[in-house]
């Protein structure tokens, strides 16, 4: 809020911003929201950006422009690459059952 001063003999103050003019009281306490605006702008675009890394197809915040898909292909890879691992020791373990058992 922000206040100009029309009279001060008589005691007008018009408020810039809603264009109100009305009488200066001591009895009343006024406080500029515009640090806590801004702060809260600043909150926005960081939980819009955590919101975006639960999608896969939206971009990541202060990543580089045509990674909107980076979490697909990284969750693609990973889940080939444990499954591979994990095929790998379960041929291993029935072929060591097998060879224990004697059946080949």
């Amino acid at each position: 809020m922000k206040f100009v001063d029309m009279s001060s003999d008589v005691g007008l103050q018009m408020d810039v911003e809603e264009f109100v003019i009305a009488k200066q009281r001591d009895d009343l306490v006024f406080y500029s929201l515009e640090p806590v605006a801004a702060q809260i702008e600043e909150y926005d675009i960081i939980a819009d950006g955590v919101v975006n890394s639960l999608g896969t197809g939206k971009p990541l915040i202060d990543t580089y422009p045509g990674r909107e898909r980076a979490h697909y292909w990284a969750g693609l890879w990973t889940n080939a690459f444990y499954g591979f691992t994990v095929a790998m020791i379960f041929l291993a373990l029935v072929t060591i059952i097998l060879r224990v058992r004697g059946g080949m």
